[in-house]
């Protein structure tokens, strides 16, 4: 995938509940952030929201802290 270079750039640590991103790293999937938590300073676990084939999934991940997503345009609901 090639990343816009125009595109903000966020560690996962700064996200929020409803922030919509772009896992620049993973695909480029979309997804709404539905909650983050930090375990400790190494890692933050989302639970997220993706709108795909017109089907709702929310999945759990968990990110190194500093790891890079894009601020996503594109709304899933």
């Amino acid at each position: 995938m090639e990343l816009d270079e125009t595109a903000e750039l966020v560690p996962v640590e700064r996200l929020r509940s409803g922030d919509p991103i772009t896992d620049i790293h993973g695909g480029g999937q979309h997804y709404r952030v539905l909650e983050s938590k930090a375990v400790g300073e190494s890692c933050v676990i989302l639970e997220l929201a993706s709108n795909a084939n017109h089907q709702l999934r929310v999945i759990e991940m968990s990110f190194p802290t500093g790891y890079l997503v894009g601020r996503s345009p594109r709304r899933i609901w």
